[in-house]
This record gives C-alpha cells, sequence and structure tokens, in this order.
C-alpha cells in the first residue's frame, strides 16, 4: 500500500498517517499477543519508519502519540457505555459487545506496552 501511495504522490511531495504497531524488538511470542489485542495485522519486524523508507520514502518524523491513543480509547468506552441502550437498538447486541470487547483489548495491549501508535510524516523520495 505504501508503494501504491508513493506512485501517486508528486516527487518531494509529503505523506502523513497514524500506524498502530508493536515496539521495535517484540518477540514472536509478544507479536502474537498484540495482534490478539489489537489489529490483526499489527505485528511486524519492521517498524512504521522501516516500511516507510523500504516504499522509497523519506522519513521526515515521527511522533509517539500512544498516550492520545489510550485516552481515545478511554473516550469512546466511556461514551459507548454513556450511550449503551441507543447503540444496542441500533447495532444489535452482538456488534456492541464486540466493539466495546475490541476497546477494552486495546487499551490492555496499551497497558501492556504491546500497542503503540505513531505519526510518520515522510518524503517521497522519487524524481525529487
Amino acid at each position: 500500500m505504501l508503494r501504491a501511495c508513493r506512485e501517486v504522490l508528486q516527487p518531494g511531495g509529503r505523506m502523513a498517517g497514524y500506524t498502530i504497531h508493536t515496539p521495535s524488538g517484540t518477540g514472536t511470542d509478544e507479536g502474537i499477543r498484540a495482534s490478539d489485542l489489537g489489529p490483526s495485522e499489527v505485528f511486524s519486524p519492521l517498524t512504521p519508519e522501516e516500511q516507510m523508507m523500504r516504499a522509497g520514502f523519506e522519513v521526515l518524523e515521527t511522533r509517539d502519540v500512544t498516550p492520545t491513543f489510550a485516552a481515545t480509547c478511554e473516550a469512546i468506552l466511556r461514551a459507548r457505555r454513556d450511550l449503551e441502550v441507543e447503540l444496542r437498538r441500533e447495532e444489535g447486541d452482538e456488534v456492541y459487545d464486540e466493539e466495546m470487547r475490541k476497546k477494552e483489548l486495546m487499551l490492555e495491549g496499551i497497558a501492556q506496552g504491546l500497542l503503540r501508535r505513531s505519526l510518520t510524516v515522510a518524503a517521497n523520495l522519487a524524481d525529487a
């Protein structure tokens, strides 16, 4: 996907994106656990910066936004609890329960240090 983004971005153009990922140096067992707690494809032997560089980008900045990520997950959980009756009516019990479970697991992964979120800004090096 990153290579496709680079192809449509003008030379020297910039791209920014948020990534949920495991910390650098995460072992296989921890990576499997992180995949259970967060997005299924969260574990990679490459950091988000390394993935960007392999796709032909120059990484300009990376910012750890994990504390904000955790606060957002907590706020979503609070809001969903406050709106439980309405959400169960609109989404159905199964979807409501699954969404709550996913956010709770994500918070667990953040607390255990297995999930991080970063903002990465990069430039397209192609013919720049």
